[in-house]
């Protein structure tokens, strides 16, 4: 027990810790990535995906039939009994099949061919499509797009991915943004209420007139206005946060205040400025781009099977049987049989209504590849011209906020030597105040723009620099 005490004791440390140190980007993004529903819902449709590639695998399954017919009353009692094994393959939509079948009892002359030998007839065949269903059939039409729409799923999963990476970033920052506007509104606060002790006294001694603590209540209470607006987005913010930030169960958590970060970070991540550069990657890297070419590539199957499909039909048949056993009756012991089976569509309007909508939607999907290809050119543009932009507003916003507060700080020394009121100085504090919250808003620009270029160019999951 005493060890079990001391290792506890040595561990608490590290425990405190790992409960109030800040909590981090990658954090969020690791939770999300664990639990997120949207998320497991497209993990869900890759399952899908899978399913029906099997299903369509099945289309070449090996399949059993077994016919059995008894003649009860009649002229003529007999038995038949028929089992076949049917073998569909990919070779030239070929497939083969092999059967035993045994017919014993009394059968009538155009019926003699049902009479079998004692042990049955043993038979073994081919069918060979020549024409129709020689270059693609139904089935392997089937495959090949179930083959394709597990990729896909695959990039609609990626899409998601990308979504959620976005999402939760601007998440994160935003509630990171939320704590400093809090904390902005809780250090004026502190301002305005820790003087007010001594414009009370500086009153009482008549070196400043008493409208100057009534104007220092006034601002200890749009203050506390202001304090109580930054906690309420604190905590708006925060719960949009855990719908991302979520527990080992899956469950939401509530980040708390003490989990936020002292400010945000003081270097951004490198990124490729080129436009060039940025397009190409993000043609070669966007999920979108890859789904419209796979659902092309399944559209083309479709209108191949179902231009083939206006063939006639014209599949060869060679079957071979042979009777096994001993017969009171005289049989064809040996048999080979070829056969030549013509089915010939005059209308087509299955076949060619078909093949015009496959037609139709392949066109469709180029013209929507060629509308998100510029709306990704249009995005990348963008993003880029953001992020040069929210670095802009970082540098002049952060020369702004030192000047603001060598201002502030300067009129409150005036305000000390009675060569100002407080009227001035509360505007300077103000000034100050929101040259620090533009800061931060520019700071939360810069880094939710580096999160939408991430997501613009397909990249790697964002996390804190």
């Amino acid at each position: 027990m005493k060890k079990l005490i001391v290792l506890i004791v040595a561990l608490l440390p590290d425990l405190v810790g790992a409960q109030t140190r800040p909590l981090a980007l990658d954090e969020v993004l690791d939770a999300a990535l664990r639990a997120f529903p949207g998320l497991l819902v497209a993990e869900q449709r890759k399952q899908v995906a899978e399913g029906e590639l099997q299903t369509a695998a099945g289309g070449f399954d090996t399949t059993l039939k077994s016919q059995n017919r008894w003649s009860v009353t009649g002229l003529y009692e007999n038995n038949n009994y028929d089992v076949v094994i049917e073998q569909p393959t990919a070779l030239w939509g070929t497939s083969f099949f092999g059967g035993w079948r045994r017919g014993t009892g009394d059968y009538p002359v155009y019926e003699g061919k049902s009479q079998t030998a004692n042990d049955g007839e043993a038979r073994i065949g081919v069918n060979i499509p020549l024409w129709r269903n020689r270059e693609i059939d139904r089935r392997r039409a089937s495959l090949q797009q179930a083959e394709l729409g597990q990729l896909i799923a695959s990039h609609e999963y990626d899409q998601v991915l990308l979504d959620l990476s976005r999402q939760a970033s601007h998440r994160y920052w935003d509630w990171v943004m939320a704590g400093q506007r809090l904390r902005i509104a809780q250090r004026l606060l502190q301002v305005a209420e820790q003087r007010n002790e001594g414009i009370l006294q500086r009153v009482a001694a008549g070196d400043i007139p008493e409208f100057e603590a009534l104007d220092n209540q006034r601002a200890i209470l749009e203050r506390r206005e202001r304090r109580v607006a930054a906690q309420r987005m604190l905590e708006q913010s925060a719960i949009q946060l855990s719908l991302y930030w979520r527990d080992a169960d899956g469950q939401p958590q509530l980040p708390t205040e003490e989990l936020l970060p002292e400010a945000f970070p003081n270097q951004e991540p490198k990124i490729e400025n080129q436009v060039d550069d940025a397009l190409a990657t993000a043609r070669l890297q966007r999920p979108e781009l890859k789904r419209l070419e796979l659902q092309s590539r399944q559209t083309e199957t479709e209108l191949a099977f179902q231009e083939n499909q206006r063939n006639p039909a014209l599949d060869l048949q060679v079957v071979g049987a042979k009777d096994i056993g001993n017969s009171n009756v005289k049989i064809n012991r040996d048999e080979l049989y070829l056969g030549l089976n013509v089915d010939i569509p005059l209308q087509q309007r299955v076949a060619g209504g078909r093949a015009q909508s496959a037609a139709a939607n392949l066109q469709r999907l180029k013209w929507e590849r060629t509308g998100t290809e510029d709306r990704i050119a249009a995005e990348v543009k963008d993003v880029l011209s953001a992020l040069n932009a929210a670095r802009q507003r970082v540098s002049l916003s952060q020369q702004q906020q030192r000047a603001a507060e060598q201002l502030e700080d300067g009129e409150r020394t005036r305000f000390e030597l009675g060569d100002t009121t407080l009227l001035f100085v509360n505007l300077r504090e103000i000034s100050a105040g929101d040259a620090t919250l533009q800061a931060a808003e520019a700071a939360n620009a810069l880094f939710k723009a580096h999160a939408d270029y991430r997501a613009t160019l397909a990249l790697p999951l964002a996390v804190n620099p």
